[in-house]
């Protein structure tokens, strides 16, 4: 019983405002990264890496500070839950994107579908976006945003 009163816990917290707020400011984080890598790869031609480097950059700095405000209202230093969020993001990062191709690749066999490759990686994109979406909220939550006080309670 005490394993099902802590998961019932745990699926409460998970599943709160912050996650609304969290999913609200990605979204929108999205669309501003996509203008900027957009209007920097066709209009100031940074190139491929040179407008999607420069667009996360910017994005990643506004998703710390709305999540660290508003989704997560951490109170710790700055620096502190920055190093954090930081980590974070690169786990997330690196765990959705190896862990989405194959998935992708093996569901796809599954269903029967062969399907061209260039087509395989835009659908594994997708997975690995949806992935990352949640191990980040996760972590953002639990790690990189958990307040002083919510550590002594768990």
């Amino acid at each position: 019983m005490e394993g099902e009163s802590q998961m019932k816990s745990f699926i409460k917290k998970f599943f709160d405002k912050s996650l609304l707020l969290f999913l609200i400011i990605g979204a929108c984080n999205t669309v501003l990264s996509l203008a900027l890598q957009f209007a920097l790869f066709n209009w100031a031609h940074f190139g491929y890496w040179g407008s999607s480097a420069t667009a996360f950059a910017i994005c990643s700095i506004s998703s710390f500070y709305f999540n660290k405000k508003y989704s997560f209202k951490n109170t710790e230093k700055v620096w502190i839950t920055a190093l954090r969020f930081a980590l974070v993001i690169a786990v997330c990062y690196v765990l959705a994107y190896y862990v989405a191709q194959p998935l992708t690749s093996w569901l796809l066999n599954a269903l029967g579908w062969t399907l061209e490759s260039k087509i395989t990686d835009q659908i594994a994109m997708l997975v690995g976006q949806v992935i990352f979406t949640l191990l980040n909220y996760t972590g953002q939550k639990f790690f990189a945003f958990k307040n002083q006080e919510d550590k002594k309670e768990g």
